[in-house]
């Protein structure tokens, strides 16, 4: 502000005005400075009405967004990922994949979907259902649709090495090959096992695994397929299914294989022929008793190749896949029984 001394002659306004006296000083304001300070406060209102009207729910600019990849239940996993990446591998897994020494070595997270099992996923990766014990030996004997696996691209198991143990232990335990696990995992004398450690041992049987699974490989070696191969696979399996004929929700108490008419049977384990001939809806039939309490049959025969009280073995042609008895077509109708109670043929074939 500004003093300007009022020499000037009376105007018009100051005589009207009682106030100001004649000849009298008086402080002039400084008209730029009210002209800023107006302009300021006026820009300043325009802009908070327009934060205010804004639309809250507007995006940052494209070159603020952070890109994403789509999630998938099915990916690639590096045995050596970001840190960003460990979350992908499963908290309770029983295997540390960061410390898989055998850089070979490709994993894969599978995420179970309806309709799979073991055998299937097995299959699809060419790798043995030994194998997935071998790389998931919490795994449950039963796939769980969501639950998560590790694949790997090559068939074998891994071995977490404990505090005590040592090459020659390791060996001996797999009956594995020395230059070809040392190569596998890169064992050196300037790169020994360490505690920790996880090893690939190639072509190797699991050796840790659930109790079902212990009790499955145990029962496994005893029997085989009724078939040279598994073929063409299975039309039912044991359990409830619909039944092919009423269409009524049934019991079935065992596999029915799809097998072309002629198709060769072979027993499925050592034994004694207890029964040869007709029987009911199984229609040609052939009861095999075996050790342990065991007796296998063989239904819908086309043509019988053995007598009743004859010794078979394992692997030798019995019959003939046929369509006799209750039945809608050619294949084999296949069941284990022990002590007379009928078992799910799946897992001990």
């Amino acid at each position: 502000m500004e003093t300007f001394q009022n020499n000037l002659p009376d105007s018009p306004r100051s005589e009207g005005n009682p106030n100001i006296p004649r000849g009298s000083s008086r402080t002039l304001p400084n008209r730029p400075l009210l002209y800023f300070a107006a302009g300021f406060l006026t820009a300043s209102l325009a802009a908070a009405a327009l934060f205010w009207l804004a639309p809250k729910d507007q995006l940052p600019p494209q070159e603020f967004v952070q890109k994403t990849e789509p999630e998938t239940s099915l990916e690639a996993i590096d045995l050596h990922p970001a840190p960003e990446e460990e979350t992908l591998f499963r908290e309770n897994a029983a295997f540390d994949p960061k410390r898989i020494r055998a850089k070979s070595i490709k994993l894969t997270r599978h995420v179970v979907r309806n309709g799979e099992n073991y055998w299937t996923i097995a299959k699809k990766y060419n790798i043995t259902v030994r194998t997935l014990v071998g790389f998931n030996p919490d795994m449950p004997f039963t796939a769980v649709v969501g639950d998560d696996l590790l694949v790997p691209n090559a068939d074998g198991t891994l071995h977490r090495v404990e505090k005590g143990e040592n090459l020659s232990s390791i060996l001996e335990l797999y009956k594995a090959d020395e230059k070809e696990l040392k190569k596998a995992n890169g064992i050196a004398w300037w790169s020994p096992l360490k505690t920790g450690d996880t090893l690939f041992i190639p072509e190797a049987r699991p050796t840790q695994m659930s109790t079902q699974w212990k009790e499955y490989y145990a029962k496994r070696g005893f029997f085989g397929a009724p078939f040279a191969s598994w073929g063409r696979g299975w039309t039912s399996r044991y359990g409830s299914r619909v039944d092919p004929i009423t269409g009524e929700k049934s019991m079935h108490g065992g596999m029915d294989f799809k097998a072309s008419y002629g198709t060769a049977v072979f027993a499925s384990a050592s034994g004694r022929v207890i029964f040869a001939g007709v029987n009911g809806g199984y229609g040609n039939l052939i009861m095999i008793k075996h050790s342990n309490q065991y007796t296998t049959y063989y239904g819908h025969l086309s043509k019988i190749l053995v007598r009743n009280g004859e010794s078979v073995r394992k692997g030798q042609q019995i019959g003939k896949v046929g369509s006799t008895g209750r039945s809608t077509g050619p294949h084999l109708h296949f069941e284990i029984h022990k002590n007379g109670k009928r078992l799910d043929p799946m897992p001990l074939i």
